[in-house]
């Protein structure tokens, strides 16, 4: 089994305290690392690459040792390693990566000399370590991550759904789709969204999509998952990052198509799909594409009961790339993708429609020697048209014991488009340091216009703006610095400055007589994040993080106009304020790793402040329509803090058997409603036996979750209580012959009625959404 060393995440300052933080963490950058940093003159060292076996892909994060001693390393983003002060003599050099078999290889060293090794890792195809978080190392690179093979496995229908498995990750079901991610309590655009470096947002008003929405599971290669405020570099306002990566190109000297088509069938949801890629090579230009269509209709809980569930989605994607010069590569890329109608039960309207256009073009660089190491060039446009209408909901029908009693007609229009770019270059310093400077920008434009209509005659009653036509546009440079203090610590240090404004062409006579006219809003957002990782022994890890990251008020926290809001349980009303303060999150985590051979085991604890935190408070608005409850909510600032753990390990207790292990728990509370924050999950464990063939021809898995009643709810918000529950999921997979290969499977085996304690709730029953019963499924794959 490939066991990986863990890197670790740390967290930042408050306001007043930040400028000391960061001063304080070059400090420990730039002092002397000493006498054991100092290579003596008998000593040697040892440089390397680590790839994928065939595709010369590099594997960042793969963890590489000499055995039988305490010295190793990790590699970097393009795969290279460097472990020195070893002393002269013959080794066994060993490169391990999840999913993967480990690599060994003989080195010799000698005083004064550095030698070479070239590591490929062989892919085992059939072998499932569990869908993994990318915890963010202190180079700001992840320790492992999601792969292609783990997607496939999981079987998802949407992209959102796999992350439900991570430990600390949650997601909020509204409907069949668009399952919307819950980092350790963090939610929406709280979580910062980005495909191939593109920054995502939602298209719609009440959250129907989250930006994972728009990307089918089968165009995905991996997901990188950062639980708090580090990913400085990505982007702007990531108290915490969700990062998906499109499939490769084929690499150099594999001129060969390959072609990959699935097809299968889910029982109970009635889930059907069928997707296809096709990939190539012709010299110096590969080029890849992707098809995807779904369809699925409604499903029963545990108990029996009908939930509306139809979706259909259907997308293709394109790139292509071409080796401009050694180490220098052109991707353009881009896609096109059609949803729906779609039922969602857990809100007001139904989705008509989703039209999403996407493109992206990145240059990038890399060097071996000399001080620029690497360089990223990206522009890219996001564009979402989203309709919702009221077809089959309650005010789709006459009732005469209703205000009002007769039928109607609300259809919403809704525009969402990003466009972006960024700029950045990796540098290597002396005496072991490493920078990467650079900068990004983002601009956000969002319009959604709702109208009412009576049904029976036509007649306009309502016309409003959910959202003006409104603009967030940032601005950003930041600067990461590296160290290796010693053989045996790592330590790094971000920061970076946002500048942001945000402004609306329009609001209503009510905004603007109730709320205020000052449309214009500018910030200067400071955020800053520091690790330090140490390689206890050659078997265990301990890392510490510190990090400060802000989030500005998004458009609906600043210009809704009486609409449901997508941060509460309750169908209320909600004002916006656009005066409202940046978001900032002072998390601070701790980690330890111990993974001898055949053994992992990694726990991790981390504590979170949220200071001028976006909550709610009650007013004596009137509220806008009939059927609405009577309060009406403003956003205001706020503080709230948040702590808690994950747990896992992995055990092979042969070398076809392994044991998984996880649990995790959080508490949050609002400090200024004096209450438990919103959407906080219970305590949950898993157990989990994973058989594989060691001729990789078939695997086996089954799991079992339970989850503890949840009785901690934000009262306020309209948050219940949820029960406990305990589910088992199984899989298997065979592979045939001549690249074909069967996937059979079962969720929720008992057939168990559940509700996520996140998900939304009917606003008509007031009844949260239960999860799916009974599941089967089975699926079909060719490749060639």
């Amino acid at each position: 089994m490939s066991l990986l060393k863990c890197r670790c995440s740390f967290l930042a300052p408050r306001r007043g305290s930040a400028a000391l933080f960061v001063l304080a963490a070059l400090a420990a950058l730039v002092a002397p690392a000493g006498s054991a940093a100092q290579q003596t003159a008998r000593s040697g060292a040892v440089v390397g690459h680590v790839t994928t076996a065939g595709t010369g892909r590099p594997l960042p994060g793969a963890a590489v040792r000499l055995r039988g001693t305490e010295l190793g390393a990790l590699a970097d983003s393009t795969g290279d390693f460097r472990i020195g002060r070893i002393e002269p003599g013959a080794y066994e050099i060993v490169a391990t990566y999840p999913g993967y078999g480990a690599e060994v290889a003989k080195v010799s060293i000698r005083a004064g000399q550095t030698a070479r090794v070239e590591l490929e890792l062989e892919s085992r195809p059939l072998e499932m370590q569990g869908i993994r978080v990318s915890v963010l190392g202190p180079d700001l690179q992840p320790t492992s991550r999601l792969e292609e093979r783990e997607v496939r496995e999981a079987n998802p229908l949407d992209s959102g759904e796999l992350l439900r498995n991570v430990s600390g990750v949650d997601a909020v079901r509204r409907g069949p789709l668009g399952l919307d991610p819950v980092v350790r309590g963090l939610r929406e655009t709280e979580v910062g969204t980005y495909m191939d470096g593109a920054r995502w947002f939602p298209a719609g008003p009440a959250r129907m999509d989250s930006p994972l929405t728009h990307l089918d599971p089968s165009a995905i290669s991996s997901i990188d998952v950062v639980k708090g405020p580090y990913a400085l570099t990505w982007g702007a306002g990531n108290l915490a990052a969700v990062r998906v990566e499109t499939r490769d190109l084929p690499p150099s000297g594999q001129d060969a198509a390959h072609l990959r088509l699935e097809t299968g069938y889910d029982t109970n949801v009635n889930g059907a799909e069928t997707t296809g890629s096709v990939s190539g090579r012709s010299g110096a230009v590969g080029w890849s594409a992707n098809g995807a269509w779904r369809q699925g209709d409604d499903y029963t809980s545990g108990d029996g009961t009908e939930i509306p569930g139809f979706y259909r989605s259907w997308e293709g994607r394109g790139k292509v790339g071409v080796d401009l010069a050694p180490g220098s590569r052109l991707e353009l890329s881009g896609g096109y993708q059609d949803q729906g109608p779609m039922d969602y039960p857990g809100r007001l309207l139904n989705a008509k429609l989703f039209h999403t256009v996407n493109a992206t073009g990145r240059w990038t660089v890399h060097h071996d020697a000399g001080t620029l190491r690497g360089l990223e060039a990206l522009a890219y446009v996001n564009d979402i048209h989203h309709e919702m209408d009221n077809g089959g909901k309650p005010t789709s029908l006459p009732m005469p014991a209703r205000v009002p009693p007769f039928a109607l007609d609300v259809g919403v229009k809704a525009h969402m488009n990003v466009e972006g770019g960024r700029l950045a270059a990796d540098l290597a310093g002396p005496e072991g340091w490493s920078f990467r400077v650079g900068g990004d920008l983002y601009s956000a434009g969002r319009y959604a216009l709702r109208t009412i209509d009576r049904a029976d005659n036509g007649m306009l009653l309502f016309q409003d703006l959910m959202w003006p036509d409104d603009r967030i546009t940032d601005g950003a440079l930041f600067t990461q610095a590296s160290r290796q203090l010693s053989s045996r610590v790592h330590a790094d240090a971000t920061v970076r400055l946002d500048l942001v404004r945000a402004t609306a062409d329009s609001v209503s006579d009510f905004f603007r007589d109730n709320v205020g006219t000052d449309l214009d809003h500018t910030e200067a957002n400071f955020s800053a994040a520091g690790t330090l990782r140490f390689d206890v022994t050659s078997d265990l890890d301990a890392s510490f993080g510190l990090g400060t990251a802000v989030r500005t008020a998004d458009a609906t926290e600043r210009y809704s106009d009486r609409v449901p809001a997508s941060k509460a349980q309750t169908s209320a009303e909600f004002v916006g304020n656009p005066n409202l303060s940046p978001e900032r999150s002072v998390q601070g985590d701790a980690w330890l790793t111990y993974h001898p051979s055949g053994l992992r085991l990694e726990g991790n604890l981390f504590v979170r402040k949220m200071v001028d935190y976006i909550t709610i408070e009650a007013t004596s608005l009137p509220k806008r329509l009939p059927l609405s409850p009577d309060i009406v909510y403003r956003y205001v600032n706020g503080n709230a803090i948040f702590w808690g753990f994950e747990a896992t390990g992995d055990v092979a207790v042969t070398r076809a058997l392994t044991v998984e292990l996880g649990s995790s728990y959080l508490w949050g509370r609002d400090q200024t409603l004096d209450e438990p924050a919103l959407g906080v999950p219970p305590l949950s464990g898993s157990l989990g036996l994973r058989w594989d063939d060691p001729k990789g021809r078939f695997f086996a898995e089954g799991r079992v979750r339970g989850v503890t009643r949840q009785s901690r709810v934000a009262a306020q918000k309209g948050e219940t209580p949820t029960n406990g529950y305990a589910t088992i999921r199984l899989r298997g997979g065979i592979d045939l012959t001549h690249g074909l290969s069967l996937r059979l499977g079962v969720d929720n085996l008992t057939d168990t009625q559940y509700v996520d304690h996140l998900n939304a709730k009917n606003p008509f029953t007031g009844m949260p959404i239960p999860e799916p019963g009974r599941v089967f499924f089975g699926k079909v794959i060719y490749a060639l």
